[in-house]
């Protein structure tokens, strides 16, 4: 005769392996239909995108949403605030001197999107305001390297020098 123990120990096994085989039929129970395609049990569950019944506007968005980030290329300084405060290092300044010799050109400033982590560090450092973050928040391409975002004036060329010394010997040009 078994021991009550032991009995209890199989009773148990087999209530466990019960809800096993139950619970195993009512999964197959609902994925089969859905794969075979019967009843009402099939539904779509891939959207178009962007869907224009449920897709998020700019309006739809909180006002302090950190977006993909613009830089104001006429205000910035070059003061290189905002990469000095960046974390991971994804924005790169480089400075010329200008037309102006107390102000600098700018003549790189990129910011590289698929290192930013959108902290909002580097909006909070820059002094001119000229670095926000937009409500834009689809950034996707098709390679890497189209990520890296420029918004700098371009290196200064031979013939820009010399047209900025030209304008500076002139008495009647004030920068």
């Amino acid at each position: 005769m078994i021991s009550g123990a032991i009995f209890s120990a199989i009773v148990a096994y087999f209530r466990g392996l019960g809800r096993g085989i139950a619970s195993s039929l009512r999964a197959v129970k609902t994925t089969v239909p859905y794969l075979v395609g019967w009843g009402e049990l099939r539904k779509e569950i891939t959207e178009q995108y962007p869907d224009p019944v449920s897709s998020r506007t700019e309006d739809d968005l909180p006002p302090r949403t950190r977006g993909l980030l613009f830089n104001d290329i006429e205000r910035c300084t070059g003061c290189l605030a905002c990469s000095k405060v960046c974390p991971v290092g994804c924005i790169e300044i480089e400075n010329e001197a200008g037309p102006d010799p107390e102000k600098k050109w700018v003549a790189v400033f990129s910011v590289d999107f698929s290192q930013c982590i959108f902290c909002g560090l580097c909006v909070e450092s820059c002094q001119p305001a000229s670095l926000m973050h937009t409500k834009q928040y689809e950034g996707s391409v098709y390679r890497v390297s189209d990520l890296k975002v420029g918004f700098g004036r371009g290196h200064v060329t031979q013939e820009q020098r010399e047209k900025w010394d030209s304008m500076r010997k002139s008495e009647d040009f004030v920068f």
